[in-house]
């Protein structure tokens, strides 16, 4: 992952790139907790003053080191009001697996949709047989493995589209 022009491009590995200015930023105690106050949403530098219990001005000259590295991004609104939130960077430090948890269960859910939908098909083969087979069993475990695949495939769909809306908000 690189800054490129004010943007935070991702490596095709999924890996994270840091720079000599970012573990430079990442050192202080006070700035990665700064980043961990950021991770609930955004803030302006009186809140953050008041929740880390640290002087106006600490927080301030630690936010920009945030900012200059890419970590944090000030937003001027249309209010008075500055307030800091962090970028996909930031998040990223914070969150780095992620991007791999949704994918896993988006995975997860398609497998399992392929292997119900292989079982209910095994399961109308069975019960329909094609003319001239006698004596085939009747096998109904086909029919409940397909119906608890789909129901589990639909689940995991579920979590993974609710967990990637949710990376998407807290991104934009």
């Amino acid at each position: 992952m690189r800054e490129k022009e004010g943007m935070y491009e991702d490596n095709k590995d999924g890996k994270i790139v840091l720079d000599k200015r970012d573990f430079k930023a990442l050192s202080s105690d006070i700035r990665v907790e700064i980043l961990k106050k950021l991770d609930s949403g955004c803030k302006t530098l009186r809140k953050l003053s008041d929740e880390l219990n640290l002087p106006k001005s600490t927080v301030h000259e630690n936010l920009a080191i945030l900012v200059e590295s890419g970590f944090v991004e000030k937003r001027n609104e249309d209010s008075k009001w500055v307030y800091y939130e962090l970028t996909e960077k930031g998040r990223s430090v914070l969150h780095p697996h992620e991007k791999v948890k949704i994918i896993l269960l988006l995975s997860s859910a398609v497998l399992s949709y392929a292997g119900g939908v292989m079982e209910i098909y095994l399961f109308i083969q069975r019960t329909h047989p094609e003319e001239g087979v006698k004596g085939v069993p009747f096998h109904p475990e086909h029919l409940i493995l397909g119906i608890v695949f789909v129901i589990i495939g639909t689940i995991l769909l579920y979590s993974g589209l609710r967990k990637k809306a949710q990376s998407i908000v807290q991104a934009g």
